[in-house]
């Protein structure tokens, strides 16, 4: 299948195998002493080349998207009032990107983790359907301050990318059924992720991480139900996954007991968050530190639910440039996979017509619109007050009609758009931009770095960090969280 969209004249149906499972009882693999000894054993000869790079690329893409959103997002003034008068800043010295170094580790953890979700630019692992980064990188920048300017930079890389490992395996076994089951992925896996990091980074045993993460399966949390009208609760998930391992960690390391087998246990996570039928359990816990998952994560071009990037990309292709306004258009199919139209496709109020920025991330309908009209180009734009009521985007929103194709898998879709004057265009897309079919490379990273910072912190502090970052061996953890405030 050719990496790019395909342009058709007529739509077809695309099926690929179903992915095999050993079928595996979740008896009969210990998953969780597995991956405990997994992480209390990583070692910084992991550390590849290409792990290195890859990142250096989502450490800078995570920093540009958090700092952008503490200074933009609509959130961030009531998170951080709250913060304050839980006493998030009493006696506090971390810090917490764009607002400055005085939090308490568990809060600075918080925020940090909900800011690089807040705009919703952050990196995606297609399997697990989940965002990776903002727990482990959050966990890792807070943890490793509180360790000092002595703790080795090669420790914290090693931290970070354990915790992407674990978030984007357990992510990959929980799937698409744990959204159908109302779970946010992000964060139920993620808590897990940070716990890690944070175990890495200090070194724990073996026996303090399983009674971490035994506490941490009564922790894992995340709803869907903030879709119904846009809530803020989104860009929490990942804060209160943070926020949550350091209470974790400290229990364990003050000598609570946590569950046992607290992810293949017959009441454990793996169980109670996903009915998926199919958990592979070997792939899950085979070749830990030869085969890494997570450089399978993909950094986004758009500020939006990553089902909907196919569309923003290519819908300008298909009415922007021609000048096809939404009178020129009769009716557009969007095909995605079953369970992504249930994220962004259901056809509620909301989704149609939205009211807000969450919502309209959350809506196949607005962002194809939204493109087909001005552009994927004016996505930052488009969740202004002015885009949202705009009156030619729900004419041609009403136009849209979203199906579920069984053939497309993870990110994939299509777009068939018929005009008024009788044409058809179909465009199938494999894969959005970014994945590693389709890489967002250095220079596209960079770009996105300095549009969200520059208006931030100016050029040249912009620049300072982008060089802090991509030579991150010749600095400490504690210099790099200095620049970035």
């Amino acid at each position: 299948m050719s990496p790019g969209p395909i342009l058709e004249s007529t739509v077809t149906n695309r099926h690929s195998a179903t992915n095999g499972t050993n079928g595996t009882s979740t008896k009969d693999i210990p998953v969780t002493s597995i991956l405990v000894n997994f992480v209390a054993n990583a070692s910084t000869d992991y550390l590849t080349s290409a792990i290195r790079d890859r990142l250096k690329e989502y450490l800078l893409d995570y920093i540009g998207v958090s700092l952008a959103a503490s200074s933009s997002s609509d959130s961030t003034q009531p998170i951080l009032t709250a913060v304050k008068a839980l006493g998030g800043t009493t006696g506090g010295s971390s810090t917490v990107l764009g607002l400055g170094k005085s939090f308490t580790p568990q809060y600075a953890g918080l925020l940090n983790a909900a800011l690089g979700h807040s705009l919703d630019f952050d990196d995606t692992y297609a399997k697990g359907t989940l965002h990776a980064g903002v727990t482990a990188i959050a966990a890792g920048l807070t943890q490793a301050e509180l360790l000092g300017p002595s703790v080795d930079i090669d420790r914290f890389l090693l931290a970070v990318a354990i915790g992407y490992e674990i978030t984007c395996r357990l992510g990959a076994e929980l799937g698409n059924e744990a959204y159908a089951r109302g779970f946010h992925n992000t964060s139920t896996a993620g808590i897990f992720g940070a716990v890690a990091t944070i175990s890495v980074l200090k070194a724990l045993p073996a026996s303090t991480l399983a009674n971490a993460w035994g506490l941490a399966g009564s922790k894992a949390a995340g709803s869907m139900q903030y879709l119904a009208n846009g809530a803020w609760n989104k860009r929490l998930h990942p804060g209160f996954a943070v926020h949550d391992a350091f209470v974790c960690v400290a229990l364990a390391e003050a000598g609570v007991l946590g569950a046992r087998d607290i992810l293949e246990g017959p009441m454990g996570f793996l169980h109670a968050y996903s009915p998926k039928p199919d958990k592979d359990l070997a792939r899950l816990t085979s070749d830990l530190g030869e085969r890494w998952e997570f450089l399978e994560t993909s950094l986004k071009p758009f500020p939006a639910c990553r089902m909907t990037h196919g569309f923003i990309e290519y819908a300008t292709t298909l009415g922007r440039d021609p000048g096809v306004g939404a009178d020129g258009v009769k009716k557009i199919t969007l095909s995605l996979s079953p369970a992504n139209v249930s994220v962004v496709g259901a056809r509620i109020p909301n989704k149609i017509h939205p009211e807000n920025m969450v919502d309209a991330q959350f809506s196949a309908y607005y962002t194809t619109s939204h493109s087909l009209l001005y552009g994927s180009d004016a996505a930052v734009r488009a969740y202004e007050k002015d885009r949202l009521e705009d009156r030619e985007i729900y004419k041609l929103s009403d136009k849209i009609v979203c199906v579920g194709d069984e053939g497309i898998k993870h990110f994939g879709s299509r777009i068939e758009v018929e005009y008024m004057d009788g044409n058809t265009e179909v465009l199938d897309i494999p894969y959005p931009l970014g994945e590693p079919q389709r890489p967002f490379t250095r220079d596209k990273v960079e770009s996105k770095f300095f549009g969200l910072v520059t208006p931030v912190l100016g050029e040249k502090r912009a620049t300072a960090i982008r060089d802090a970052v991509g030579d991150i061996e010749s600095h400490t953890v504690t210099k790099l969280l200095g620049m970035l405030y």
